[in-house]
């Protein structure tokens, strides 16, 4: 015994601390890792946009009509825009560089609470243009991800009668996703 206690005392406030540290260190890399998927599910963040984009998923549809028959979404942009939706507990953003790329989307599909290796894009969109024509998609290339998927949506460049699908003359087209975690409808605009 040295002052009181014994050595076996001591190594145990040893073993104490160093259950303490393993602790810490774990709860560090937990909340890290948390970090790194993004903080948009969270409440009181906004997801990440840029400038002319808004949410349309998880608001009230906007009340005036566009030029495709529907309520007007309140997601547009310009060609070569990456476009957000937040709804469900999903986060899905879309790129489209361009009328020049043809209807090629990047889309990115982001949760922290569902596996979305089970939503086949190519049967849950359509493309639809401003002059009334809608296609599905002719591929779907995302390699499964659990809960952070991304991948290519392609459409056919041109209508069975090889007429294009965009045109010199369409001035918008929309993307629409349907069904994805609860949403009914997403939809993406671009104006041309």
């Amino acid at each position: 015994m040295r002052n009181g206690r014994n050595f076996a005392g001591f190594a145990g406030g040893r073993r104490v601390r160093r259950r303490q540290m393993a602790l810490g260190t774990a709860v560090a890399i937990t909340a890290s890792a948390l970090a790194g998927c993004g903080t948009a599910g969270i409440a009181g963040n906004a997801p990440a946009t840029t400038a002319g984009q808004t949410d349309t998923s998880s608001g009230p549809p906007a009340t005036a009509r566009d030029t495709m028959g529907g309520a007007a979404a309140s997601n547009v942009g310009r060609a070569a825009a990456t476009q957000t939706s937040e709804g469900g507990q999903v986060t899905v953003k879309v790129t489209w560089p361009g009328p020049s790329a043809g209807p090629v989307f990047t889309v990115a599909m982001d949760t922290h609470s569902v596996d979305l290796d089970g939503y086949d894009l190519k049967q849950l969109a359509a493309l639809r243009t401003d002059d009334g024509r809608e296609v599905r998609p002719s591929a779907w290339q995302a390699p499964k991800g659990g809960h952070h998927r991304e991948g290519q949506l392609t459409f056919p460049a041109s209508l069975g009668n090889g007429t294009p699908l965009i045109s010199p003359t369409t001035r918008a087209i929309e993307l629409v996703i349907r069904d994805v975690t609860g949403v009914a409808e997403r939809r993406f605009r671009w104006t041309l």
